[in-house]
């Protein structure tokens, strides 16, 4: 571990400490509320927001019928969030700063969207019913840890999410996870694609991080990122998206270095010809990259997940050391693959999958996953699930 890396926690201590006070009085000037049931515990630093902001979209629509709160340990964190979403957000680091709120509000269910160790300060609290999230619906190792036990729900997806759990997990009760489906949908079938390219096919390039620890490295940034998209880039008939996971680098400085070099390429590339509409994409909202592209590059992520829905061309790639761990994976025997250790001709290999089609068996696929799908049906399903275990 280096140096910064070690130092890392006691810097985001002290800015937190430096900027708590007035991100407080920020807060409460910012929006008032009297009643909610319903809270969201998020205790990541800023470079883990991704994993709250896709579920901040879906508790505003609820809103109304069922008010919501965010509660963010991170001082910084929750002055980033202020400027993403329209929910009330109270600064709340332990379970002796939410109880107070818990009463005062009435707060009925605690939604947690990843396993952080805070989390399991909150949960001692009694009189509300815990439910983890998650931030996203794969088949990557971290989707079965162990401690999801702690929680009393865990709203997953659709039937694969069950059978992944059950079949993976010691000593689970089943019943504890309950179908939601996959409420972000909704704003993929809502979502505005950018601006056609005339005479170019677009293609969506969007790996994962490179994990925590060799069995999450699914990345393909390192591997082959830089070569992948110098070959997309040199192709007059293709215009790239590339849209690395929020995390891409911050863990290893090679990844790091692959995924700056891949966006000076494309703004360079851009800078000779704007006309080619070639784009380095981290806005908040994924679904705009999605719903943009013809065929898609994915690792092993949620994001192949989602875009399966849309029933058009991808590839996935995993590395052949991980192979084994896909041995359950329906999204690895289904999907079209490419291993980043094949000298292939990736743009070759686009041409071939554009006249292809979906994927063979993309609408089973899909309802094993997420279940039924449609606008507006996702937010319908997710609200009664909370009325019923609330």
């Amino acid at each position: 571990m280096s140096l910064s890396q070690r130092l890392s926690p006691f810097t985001a201590r002290l800015a937190h400490i430096l900027t708590a006070k007035q991100t407080v009085k920020a807060l409460a000037t910012r929006s008032s509320i009297e009643k909610a049931p319903l809270a969201i515990f998020f205790a990541g630093p800023v470079g883990d927001i991704y994993q709250v902001s896709q579920w901040t979209p879906v508790f505003e629509k609820i809103n109304t019928e069922l008010p919501s709160i965010l509660l963010v340990k991170d001082a910084r964190s929750a002055s980033v969030l202020a400027k993403l979403t329209t929910l009330p957000i109270r600064l709340a680091g332990h379970a002796d700063a939410i109880e107070p709120l818990v009463d005062r509000l009435g707060i009925k269910a605690m939604f947690y969207v990843n396993n952080n160790l805070a989390n399991f300060s909150v949960l001692r609290l009694p009189t509300v019913t815990h439910i983890h999230l998650s931030h996203g619906e794969s088949e990557k190792v971290s989707m079965v840890s162990n401690q999801l036990k702690a929680y009393d729900y865990c709203f997953v997806a659709g039937e694969a999410s069950i059978k992944r759990i059950s079949s993976t997990l010691q000593h689970f009760d089943k019943s504890r996870l309950k179908l939601v489906g996959r409420p972000q949908l909704d704003q993929l079938f809502s979502a505005k694609s950018f601006p056609q390219v005339p005479g170019r096919k677009t293609v969506l390039y969007a790996p994962t991080w490179e994990g925590d620890r060799p069995a999450m490295a699914y990345s393909s940034v390192d591997s082959v990122g830089i070569k992948w998209v110098t070959d997309i880039l040199q192709e007059p008939s293709l215009r790239l998206i590339y849209r690395p996971h929020p995390k891409t680098g911050s863990r290893s400085k090679s990844t790091l270095a692959a995924n700056q070099t891949i966006k000076k390429l494309i703004a360079e590339k851009v800078s000779q010809d704007p006309q080619t509409g070639h784009l380095f994409d981290m806005q908040p909202d994924y679904h705009t990259a999605l719903v943009s592209a013809d065929v898609a590059i994915f690792d092993i992520s949620a994001m192949a997940m989602d875009f399966s829905v849309l029933e058009r061309a991808f590839l996935v790639t995993c590395p052949q050391k991980l192979e084994v761990s896909m041995s359950r994976s329906l999204l690895w025997d289904a999907a079209r693959k490419i291993y980043p250790e094949q000298e292939k001709d990736i743009v070759a290999i686009i041409r071939e999958i554009l006249t292809g089609g979906p994927m063979p068996g993309a609408s089973s696929f899909v309802v094993e996953h997420f279940g039924k799908v449609g606008a507006g049906f996702g937010l319908e399903r997710f609200a009664a699930a909370i009325k019923a275990e609330i």
